[in-house]
């Protein structure tokens, strides 16, 4: 007896180790990203932090392709802290010359990679967004929230902002593909019918997009877990955002979508060894523990093995 509605999840299957990625959106995005680090990807994720709207993601790798770094004037100070309010607030700072020194760090390292860019991995999170002074914010810091307007982006809002970015991204980036998805979390603040609204008109942008651009390809996260996966066992106890089981599922439906054979039949060894990283042995200076760590190192030479043999970076 079948108990579920399969979500067919489109195939590319050229995704390796081998291939250099670029990560913006979400915090659904967010899980995707510590994934494919941990597994050992070569990329670049979320260099402006958690974004949740497609303006703010699409200010941000705008400002990649043009390397247009910030000054102080792009700064502000509250609550002991310097803001951009470009970027989340993991990024804010009590020193500004620290913090600017960071954030262009980083934004000329995003410059760099693009151009070797295979994937671009876009994930949209809510069609609503804050303004200040007619310009969207991607984070409002806790600032007062009648500082701000909000309101809700229109199809075309969103469907013309990235009909200019990626072809002038695909220029410098002719290789790359899109990957592109909407956030499977719900926004429950104005309520259940409210958030069907907010992500059609993401789903409808997204569509859009994918008609007009042959590289983009659509990853069905949010339907693999309203659809597929309709149970409220598979949320956090807040019963909004994905639980881990619903998270490394969707990541395993990803890899089916994307890895080449090869890197699928890999992943063992990498996941093998990172669970073997994060476990801290509770006695030391012990036989068992001696034991532990030469488990480790035999993890180690097997996945640096398979990382010399693909010309890659050893652990």
């Amino acid at each position: 007896m079948k108990l579920t509605t399969s979500v067919t999840v489109p195939s590319n299957r050229v995704f390796s180790h081998k291939s250099h990625y670029m990560l913006l959106g979400s915090c659904f995005a967010e899980h995707i990203g510590e994934n494919l680090s941990n597994y050992r990807f070569a990329g670049i994720n979320n260099p402006f932090g958690i974004l949740f709207n497609p303006i703010s993601i699409a200010d941000g790798l705008e400002r990649i392709i043009a390397e247009k770094h910030l000054n102080e004037s792009d700064l502000f100070y509250h609550n002991g802290l310097w803001h951009s309010y470009l970027y989340h607030s993991s990024y804010s700072h009590t020193q500004p010359k620290v913090m600017l020194q960071k954030l262009n760090t980083e934004l000329s390292k995003a410059h760099e990679w693009l151009p070797k860019v295979d994937f671009l991995i876009l994930t949209f999170g809510s069609s609503w967004v804050y303004e200040r002074e007619g310009i969207v914010v991607a984070n409002c810091h806790k600032l007062p929230e009648n500082l701000f307007t909000r309101r809700r982006l229109g199809v075309y809002d969103i469907v013309e902002r990235y009909k200019e970015l990626l072809a002038n991204m695909f220029r410098i980036a002719p290789k790359a593909k899109v990957i592109i998805s909407v956030s499977p979390v719900r926004y429950f603040r104005d309520g259940a019918f409210d958030n069907s609204i907010n992500k059609a008109v993401l789903l409808i942008a997204v569509e859009q997009l994918t008609k007009t651009f042959e590289q983009l390809i659509y990853f069905p996260a949010y339907e693999i877990l309203l659809d597929e996966l309709r149970d409220y066992r598979f949320y956090a106890e807040d019963m909004i955002h994905p639980s881990k089981l619903t998270q490394s599922i969707i990541w395993k439906r990803f890899g089916e979508a994307f890895f080449t054979e090869p890197t699928l039949e890999s992943l063992p060894k990498f996941e093998k060894l990172h669970k073997m990283l994060n476990h801290n042995p509770l006695h030391h200076n012990t036989d068992e523990t001696s034991h532990f760590w030469a488990k480790i190192e035999e993890a180690k030479n097997e996945v640096n093995n398979y990382l010399q043999n693909n010309g890659l970076i050893l652990f």
